[in-house]
């Protein structure tokens, strides 16, 4: 049967754990990635699916019979992808209404958040939703138009994925655009805010990173 919601667990940081249970819902489809599985047991889930090459896993969460929850596909260590995209595949393969990613940001090493960032590029090929989120702020790609949803104050940054992002035009933010252009590195999408409880964001052409976040 095909998932409404696949939630995808990563071994980043997951703060505010009470958080998380909030934003899980019954039929939601669970895949971890490989170490994800540990933020799935402080959950309280029995995730529906663990993958990777499962070097940081406890052999406790795996099942102990064949046919038991969860699902394992195993990779070996030298492999060309990381877990994380792995599991992104895997669900974009499952065509669910959304995928939503937790787990992927924080910790030591940036260049694994931004890699983790990039894995929403997956979805978005395929034609379905997908954000990261956290208990902080929210990451969305976009190639046309985006309903945002938050805390009136609530900072909304645009940057550009592509070298450019054309016909840029925002409703409900304290600073307009209008058929706007947005070049990486041009600070004009840095910290607007919601003005309300929601907003809208569009562009013509290109690819925009939308973050939101919260300021409490």
């Amino acid at each position: 049967m095909q998932p409404k919601r696949i939630v995808i667990i990563a071994n980043g940081d997951l703060e505010n754990p009470g958080f998380y249970r909030g934003l899980l819902r019954g039929d939601d489809y669970i895949i971890c990635a490989n170490g994800g599985s540990h933020h799935a047991k402080t959950l309280g889930l029995t995730p529906d699916l663990i993958i990777g090459d499962l070097d940081s896993i406890d052999p406790a969460l795996l099942p102990k019979e064949s046919g038991q929850k969860p699902q394992i596909i195993r990779y070996p260590a030298a492999k060309d992808y990381s877990d994380l995209e792995l599991a992104v595949e895997h669900a974009v393969k499952l065509q669910p209404e959304e995928i939503l990613i937790i787990g992927a940001l924080g910790g030591s090493r940036v260049d694994h958040s931004l890699f983790n960032l990039m894995q929403l590029k997956l979805p978005l090929a395929s034609g379905i939703p997908a954000r990261i989120i956290d208990h902080r702020q929210e990451l969305i790609l976009v190639t046309d138009n985006l309903l945002i949803e938050g805390l009136p104050g609530s900072y909304v940054s645009l940057f550009p994925v592509t070298a450019e992002v054309e016909g840029l035009t925002t409703e409900g933010l304290k600073y307009p655009m209008h058929n706007d252009s947005l070049y990486p590195g041009s600070s004009r999408g840095l910290s607007n805010e919601l003005i309300g409880s929601s907003g809208r964001v569009s562009i013509s052409r290109g690819i925009l990173l939308v973050i939101v976040t919260n300021k409490s």
